[in-house]
């Protein structure tokens, strides 16, 4: 069993002594506050009061108090709010009128596809039909179904559903939309499945077509840069000089000299 030395005990007093200090001072500071009726006063001084006139507010039945001075667009927007924290399904007077899916006709309706996009649907079929009630983004609304922005930011054209991006929680919220709906309101723009096909496959090409077209622009831009570069260099050279090598007898019995560098050649004769 290890025993501590006479500085260790000395250090180990040191630092309780100082944090008793430290403990009875921010005791005694609280309790100078406390009994300080002036620094009360002073406090209350900079409190914040709302005054409401309860006679001039209205329960908008959303969480908030609107006054009535309120328009009627601002009511709606802050119902909209609301609808986008905590979408709901009110409830029917008479069963038989309370929303049912329309797959399977369970009274289990999805509150958010029934408050946003408008279609009775049970989580069970969402998950059931993928291809029809999955969400796609707005990017994949563009180019997997050529859509615009115009048409993709219409409400009564395609609804969606502003939710914060879960990986970028900064960055501006994201635009959800049910696939089935994008899909109908594509082929009808595009005249059915086989139109948008064609369309996309039109798109392609003429990208391919406008890149191919760059390189090639590109290619040409080079060999011009390379040809003047390769001009200035002979005119800074000078006049070519002629590195001729070892005569060499051609077919014909023709004595031949060639250029090593440029491949002129000439005939030679052999003295």
């Amino acid at each position: 069993m290890s025993t501590l030395t006479d500085e260790q005990k000395k250090r180990i007093e040191e630092n309780k002594a100082k944090a008793l200090e430290k403990l009875a001072q921010k005791r005694k500071a609280t309790e100078q506050e406390t009994e300080d009726p002036q620094q009360r006063r002073r406090k209350a001084r900079w409190q914040k009061y709302y005054d409401y006139d309860l006679s001039t507010i209205e329960d908008s039945k959303g969480g908030f108090l609107v006054e009535e001075t309120k328009s009627d667009q601002k009511l709606k927007e802050l119902q909209e709010n609301v609808t986008r924290i905590m979408p709901m399904i009110p409830l029917a007077a008479d069963p038989n009128d309370q929303p049912k899916c329309r797959d399977c006709k369970s009274l289990d309706v999805d509150p958010a596809f029934y408050q946003i996009f408008h279609l009775s649907v049970c989580p069970k079929c969402k998950e059931k039909f993928p291809e029809r009630y999955s969400l796609i983004t707005k990017t994949e609304a563009k180019e997997d179904y050529l859509l615009t922005d115009p048409e993709l930011r219409d409400r009564e054209l395609l609804p969606h559903w502003l939710k914060p991006n879960p990986r970028k929680p900064m960055w501006s919220n994201m635009m959800l939309y049910v696939r089935e709906m994008v899909e109908e309101y594509a082929f009808k723009k595009w005249g059915s499945a086989e139109g948008l096909d064609a369309e996309y496959e039109r798109r392609e090409k003429q990208k391919k077509d406008k890149k191919d077209k760059k390189f090639k622009e590109k290619l040409a831009d080079l060999r011009r840069r390379t040809m003047t570069s390769t001009w200035e260099r002979k005119r800074q050279e000078g006049p070519h000089q002629h590195v001729f090598g070892d005569p060499v007898e051609d077919e014909h019995g023709v004595t031949v000299q060639t250029c090593e560098e440029c491949g002129l050649a000439v005939e030679s004769e052999e003295f």
